[in-house]
């Protein structure tokens, strides 16, 4: 069993953000051989033997061999040990989503499935539950529009971090208008959450009823149409403040009051939060390691 992978300590926030953009967009073929994981942060290949990567950024990358590393590594990122965020909860998902595309009788999936499990145990056992998470970026950097009577929040993107910011938005927003390309699954998704709106681009003037409004951008569907859509409605006169949770800026230009993921004053942020949980982190890494020496 072999792994390769790009991450923050080989590459750019930046590039890496564009590497999982792209690969969002255009999804390589199916290869039962491995495991592709990419976020806006890592980009990985777990496989059984050494069949290539699918994915060109790997190319020439060191290959770690042995299940053990390929165990330790996979469940240190499931339980959120090496995430921007530390202790973040959408990577767990984003394993068990890539796990999903292998057979269950596949040997990888055996693996992130131990992986999983121990992640979740090293989540218990350090306590790692991030204070800040993706997900709770708009509180913090929109505080200052929120309190305005009548005003709502825009939230563009349909995944699971897109669900998260409007099942918790910032306080003092009276609706929550999502804007997607595939309404109809995400209104069974938010069913229940009864201050928010699911609509198609076509659609959000009526529902914004010329009201001011702050926008997150949560999505990895840009391609150059709704990445125009996208940008009206972000640099709108009546738009306020944007929070751009994108692995790439999802605006050419920056409007007024924008804020991107990886912007200094969001990491700065992003580092203020990590300090609780700096040292219970490098615990449970150590403790994973551990673990995978008697389990692999």
């Amino acid at each position: 069993m072999i792994h390769v992978f790009a991450d923050d300590t080989t590459h750019s926030l930046p590039a890496l953000g564009r590497i999982h953009q792209t690969l969002c967009a255009e999804q390589p073929a199916l290869q039962l051989e491995g495991m592709l994981l990419h976020t806006c942060q890592r980009i990985e290949w777990y496989a059984v033997g050494s069949p290539a990567s699918p994915v060109p950024v790997l190319d020439g990358r060191p290959c770690h061999q042995g299940s053990r590393a390929a165990l330790a590594r996979l469940a240190q990122i499931a339980a959120g040990t090496r995430s921007l965020v530390l202790g973040e909860r959408f990577i767990h998902q984003q394993v068990r989503a890539a796990a999903g595309r292998l057979p269950a009788d596949h040997p990888l999936f055996r693996l992130a499935t131990e992986a999983l499990r121990l992640a979740e145990q090293a989540r218990k056992t350090f306590d790692l539950h991030a204070s800040v998470d993706y997900s709770d970026l708009p509180k913090l950097l929109l505080s200052r529009y929120g309190s305005a009577p009548g005003r709502l929040l825009l939230v563009i993107g349909g995944g699971m971090l897109a669900r998260a910011v409007a099942a918790a938005p910032p306080a003092g927003y009276e609706r929550v208008v999502m804007m997607t390309r595939g309404p109809r699954k995400l209104r069974r998704l938010v069913d229940g959450l009864g201050n928010v709106t699911v609509i198609r681009a076509p659609s959000l003037a009526a529902a914004l009823t010329g009201r001011p409004y702050d926008t997150v951008i949560a999505t990895t569907n840009l391609h150059p149409d709704y990445r125009a859509q996208v940008a009206a409605a972000a640099c709108s006169s009546r738009c306020g403040g944007v929070v751009d949770l994108c692995g790439t800026p999802a605006l050419d230009q920056r409007p007024e009051g924008y804020h991107h993921l990886y912007d200094p004053e969001v990491l700065r942020t992003l580092a203020v939060a990590n300090r609780d949980l700096a040292e219970r982190a490098a615990l449970a890494r150590q403790w994973i390691i551990q673990q995978a020496e008697v389990l692999a």
